[in-house]
């Protein structure tokens, strides 16, 4: 008796201390980790959302990069994290949806191993080309690369990632084909496509949009299916003439699994309340990005939902990751 007596004593002094825990959270600096290099869209609207979230919190709120194996990096460290409300990584769709089709033997769950906050927004893909690269539109482009004879190349984030499936997608519906060149994050590939040393790219609006606007890149269409309201004069791909041309990403912040609930919702709440910021809405306008906030329930259903869709995708661009 004396034995469970003592058991039971030390489970309520674990519950104690645990709700303890949770009811002064946060006292410390939250790791917010993007698995992606620094300079591409993940980073620079991490970079927004983060000063905002350590307004509310009163808390700092410091940004990691942790690159590498199309975001597989960064979003196993917080998958083997504490789930303790003190990191978090923000992902996309490559990171915490397609990346189980193509790495099926993971060590990690992009599902299972994490706690949804919140689905932050969306965003289609641009394709740019370098000012060197002689056409104005996408079908210009289709000829262009043919008369290249193989010689063409484009970059991407990195190998299967939405940037390689929407070319692959672009050339093997235009019968034409072109060198893949991955890099590790969109930023890491810019300085290639600026030079000309790559002919084309698919990148997300974000990036692109700024480029554009200065003259360092042309922007022939966009993947949304109609036009987003940050880009209304740039042709969709269905417009150009590539028939069922939709890719459109998101992105979203994951906390480990088994944060405790209560945490997860305070989170959510303060990250949808830095989303929709007058200063951050006026920032998203210049971005090309889309906002939205959810609750976690809607982000864990986005992630299942895109899943399907991914396979049949990848199936029919047979994409690979080596």
């Amino acid at each position: 008796m004396n034995s469970m007596f003592r058991l039971a004593v030390a489970a309520l002094g674990f519950v104690t201390v645990a709700a303890s825990a949770q009811s002064d959270w946060p006292n410390r600096p939250v790791r917010w980790v993007v698995p992606f290099a620094p300079g591409g869209p993940t980073d620079a609207i991490s970079r927004v959302l983060s000063g905002r979230l350590a307004e509310s919190l009163g808390q700092s709120v410091v940004i990691e990069n942790r690159s590498g194996a199309s975001g597989a990096i960064g979003s196993e460290a917080v998958a083997r994290a504490a789930p303790d409300g003190y990191t978090v990584v923000f992902g996309t769709q490559s990171t915490h949806a397609s990346n189980l089709v193509f790495f099926p033997n993971m060590a990690f769950d992009p599902i299972r191993d994490f706690q949804p906050l919140t689905l932050v927004g969306t965003s289609c893909l641009a394709l740019i080309v370098p000012p060197s690269v002689p056409v104005s539109n996408a079908r210009e482009l289709i000829d262009w690369i043919a008369r290249q004879a193989g010689a063409a190349s484009y970059g991407t984030a990195a190998a299967g990632s939405s940037q390689h499936v929407a070319a692959e997608l672009m050339l093997r519906s235009s019968g034409v084909k072109a060198t893949h060149v991955p890099y590790r994050g969109s930023g890491a590939a810019m300085p290639d496509l600026l030079s000309g040393r790559l002919s084309f790219m698919f990148d997300n609006l974000p990036s692109s949009l700024p480029l554009s606007r200065s003259g360092k890149v042309k922007a022939l269409a966009q993947t949304c299916a109609k036009r987003s309201p940050s880009a209304p004069d740039l042709p969709t791909m269905v417009e150009a003439g590539f028939k069922d041309f939709v890719i459109e990403g998101w992105y979203g912040v994951f906390a480990p699994a088994r944060t405790p609930r209560a945490i997860a919702e305070r989170l959510s709440a303060e990250i949808n309340k830095a989303l929709r910021h007058p200063d951050s809405m006026e920032r998203w306008k210049t971005l090309g990005f889309d906002p939205i906030g959810s609750t976690p329930d809607a982000l864990a259903e986005r992630q299942r939902g895109d899943l399907d869709y991914w396979r049949r995708m990848i199936e029919f661009t047979g994409v690979k990751v080596e």
